[in-house]
């Protein structure tokens, strides 16, 4: 396409929201809602494992079968709780390490169908994570612009609630063990590919992080545009001796990990946002003394 007509074609980052069978990332729904066919692939593979997680909890934790029940949830009891997110190989680990994980991997890109492109989806037993960890996909370069892929990240429940935070990777059993797992005992993690543009666009994201000594500026459009997320995990974390670095603060002071592709531009009277009104955001950063 010629310069000209690029000039008369609305970039992507200001399209219309998406048809209405369009379905959103996860992340734009409450957060209790299952994935299409997440729950049911979970549920299919835990009770064909069943068996399979009660033998090894038996042999793991070196109790009775009646440990294993507990242990695993039988049917109609409460799930085990999680382990605490201390940073590190949780103690009484062995305990915590049986039970299927179920995953999605997703590129936060449309596939050619137009729905979210999804990587990977499977279930894998937590204990066989501590001997061979899960390596994650190499996420697929958007179709179209250019973008710089800035890692892996992800929400799940944990013991300290829902927060979005960066995965490293290879993904391991430690990590695992902090997810809580539902009332089937089934652990689910979502994970996502997060990018940043990085050519020069007429409607730019632009996002400001000022961290209280310096301000950086990035243009943080998703190859998703309306319906993508900027997940602020992903970008690199402030550091200030003596300090803790605890989130990132909006202008109302409010503590935001994501921002949406309406974040980033004005609105119009009625209350619509104005696609061709590029708005700066400036998050602050927070801090907590050590």
């Amino acid at each position: 396409m010629d310069d000209r007509n690029k000039e008369l074609t609305p970039p992507p980052e200001h399209a219309a929201a998406p048809p209405p069978e369009f379905t959103l990332p996860p992340e734009l729904l409450p957060p209790d809602t299952a994935l299409p066919g997440e729950k049911a692939a979970a549920a299919g593979a835990l009770q064909a494992k069943a068996a399979k997680w009660k033998k090894l909890a038996y042999i793991l934790v070196g109790g009775s079968a009646l440990t294993a029940s507990l242990l695993l949830g039988a049917p109609g009891a409460a799930a085990p709780d999680a382990v605490p997110d201390t940073g590190g190989t949780p103690a009484a680990y062995e305990e915590y390490a049986a039970g299927p994980l179920h995953y999605t991997i997703y590129n936060d890109t449309f596939g050619v169908d137009g729905q979210p492109l999804i990587l990977a989806q499977s279930d894998v037993d937590i204990s066989a994570l501590a001997d061979a960890p899960l390596s994650l996909p190499q996420p697929e370069a958007p179709a179209y612009g250019a973008y710089q892929f800035l890692g892996w990240v992800a929400r799940y429940d944990s013991s300290a609630g829902q927060r979005w935070t960066r995965v490293e990777e290879p993904l391991t059993a430690a990590f695992a063990a902090r997810i809580k797992p539902g009332s089937d005992g089934v652990r689910t993690l979502v994970l996502r590919a997060a990018w940043r543009r990085t050519e020069e666009s007429r409607y730019p994201w632009t996002l400001r992080l000022d961290d209280g000594a310096a301000v950086t500026e990035y243009d943080a459009a998703v190859p998703m545009a309306s319906g993508g997320s900027v997940y602020l995990c992903a970008y690199p974390e402030p550091v200030r001796a003596g300090y803790r670095f605890t989130g990132w603060l909006n202008a109302s002071g409010a503590e935001v990990d994501t921002l949406s592709a309406a974040d980033f531009f004005a609105r119009s009277a009625d209350g619509q946002t104005d696609w061709q009104a590029p708005l700066p955001v400036t998050l602050t950063a927070q801090w907590e003394q050590e």
